[in-house]
């Protein structure tokens, strides 16, 4: 009866220290992509994307991203910062919030700022694969919510190869690029 007791007590601490545990999922890095992006009205326009994220505390952090993207009469910077919030959920994954405001400067016509709420989720499936599926709404110009799906391939322990597809109520995306993590 004792030992049945020590391998409950055993599992039991061995379960609540795995749930306490840190996720494998790291807010700290830094990325690059090239962007094409089909916004409503017949622009299509394609650039670089800077972007990362800085773990401040075990539940908060801050992200930020820089864009310029031009087109066949159209074009835009976007300036983005942020900041989130994140939750284990599972042992390789975790559930995040963000509250974002973007500055978006058109290149031909009047530029608007507005700010960004995402949620998402981001884990890994297997040991260097991770996704990610974020649902956010902009509020800059007539506002765009988009629901985006991304994957990375992580083919060295900070290196991995990136893509992701956003579908929005005024515009798509397709992004692919590299990130490192810190």
């Amino acid at each position: 009866m004792k030992k049945i007791s020590l391998a409950i007590a055993a599992v039991s601490l061995f379960a609540s220290a795995s749930v306490m545990a840190r996720s494998a999922v790291s807010y700290t890095y830094a990325g690059v992509q090239f962007i094409n992006q089909d916004l409503d009205g017949g622009c299509n326009q394609d650039g670089v994307r800077l972007g990362g994220s800085l773990e401040l505390n075990s539940d908060f952090f801050a992200l930020g991203s820089y864009s310029d993207v031009s087109g066949n009469g159209c074009g835009s910077e976007n300036l983005k910062m942020g900041i989130g919030y994140h939750t284990l959920f599972g042992a390789d994954s975790s559930l995040y919030g963000a509250l974002s405001a973007e500055n978006i400067s058109v290149d031909y016509g009047n530029s608007d700022s507005g700010l960004i709420v995402a949620a998402g989720l981001r884990g890994f499936i297997e040991n260097n694969v991770e996704l990610k599926v974020e649902l956010a709404h902009h509020t800059a110009f007539d506002g765009n919510t988009v629901l985006s799906g991304g994957i990375a391939y992580w083919f060295a322990p900070t290196f991995s190869v990136t893509g992701d597809v956003g579908l929005g109520s005024e515009s798509s995306e397709l992004a692919l690029g590299l990130r490192m993590n810190f």
